[in-house]
C-alpha cells in the first residue's frame, strides 16, 4: 500500500504519523482531511488504498459513515486510530468490517504491525484496544441472568485450569489488585465463594 489518506485534526498525531508511515513505506502518497465533506470528495476522485481515521476527531462525522465508506470504497482498507471511548466504538469495528483499529498511545510497531497484517488479508486489533475489548464486552454465564466480561471469562477460564493468581495475572498482563478484582466479581456473579467452588463450577458448565 502506497496512497493513504489520514483523517484527523490532532495536527501532533498527524505529524508523527506521517513521520511513521514515511519510515516503513517506500515514497508513500500522504494526504490529509479533518472533515466529513473533504474525506468524501477525496474518496471520490483518488484511488485510496489505505484511509487511517479518528472518527472522534472529524467534523459532522456520522456514526454510520464507516459503513457507507466500506460499501462505495471496497478497494480500500480502513483502520481506526483512536483513543478507546466507548462500546459503540468497538461495535462499529466487529458491524462495519473495519481493517484494523489501533489505539493513539500505542507503539510505533504497531502501525507496521497493522500494515502487514492488512496487507495479508487479516484485520488487526492492537494489544491496548484488546484489553479494554475484553473489559467491556460480556458473555452469558449458565444458570444466571449475570454476564462475565470476557476478561472475567478468560480469568474463569484460567483458574478452572488450576492457574494460580499470580500466573494468571502476568499471561494477561494485568496486576495481581486487578486479577483479585476480577474474581472478586466472577465469584459474586456465579454465586461461588471459593476458587474450588469457581473450578467445579467451571467444569460443571465445560468452561475450559
Amino acid at each position: 500500500m502506497k496512497n493513504f489518506l489520514i483523517a484527523d485534526s490532532e495536527n501532533l498525531h498527524i505529524i508523527g504519523l506521517r513521520h511513521t508511515l514515511k519510515k516503513l513505506v517506500k515514497a508513500p502518497n500522504l494526504k490529509v482531511v479533518n472533515s466529513r465533506e473533504d474525506l468524501f470528495k477525496y474518496l471520490d476522485k483518488n484511488d485510496v488504498e489505505c484511509l487511517i481515521i479518528d472518527p472522534n476527531n472529524i467534523f459532522l462525522f456520522y456514526d454510520d459513515d464507516l459503513k457507507i465508506i466500506k460499501k462505495n470504497y471496497p478497494a480500500c482498507k480502513i483502520i481506526i486510530l483512536s483513543y478507546f471511548k466507548n462500546k459503540q466504538t468497538i461495535d462499529s469495528f466487529l458491524k462495519d468490517n473495519i481493517n484494523g483499529f489501533i489505539s493513539k498511545d500505542c507503539e510505533e510497531q504497531t502501525i507496521y504491525n497493522a500494515l502487514y497484517k492488512i496487507q495479508n488479508g487479516e484485520r488487526y486489533l492492537c494489544p491496548k484496544t484488546l484489553n479494554t475489548f475484553l473489559d467491556v464486552f460480556a458473555l452469558p454465564t449458565p444458570q444466571s441472568d449475570e454476564k462475565l466480561t470476557l476478561r472475567e471469562f478468560e480469568i474463569l477460564k484460567q483458574i478452572a485450569k488450576g492457574n494460580n493468581g499470580k500466573n494468571i495475572a502476568s499471561q494477561l498482563f494485568i496486576s495481581i489488585h486487578t486479577f483479585r478484582t476480577h474474581r472478586k466479581n466472577i465469584m459474586k456473579k456465579t454465586g461461588r465463594h471459593t476458587t474450588s467452588e469457581l473450578i467445579l463450577y467451571a467444569l460443571e458448565n465445560k468452561i475450559k
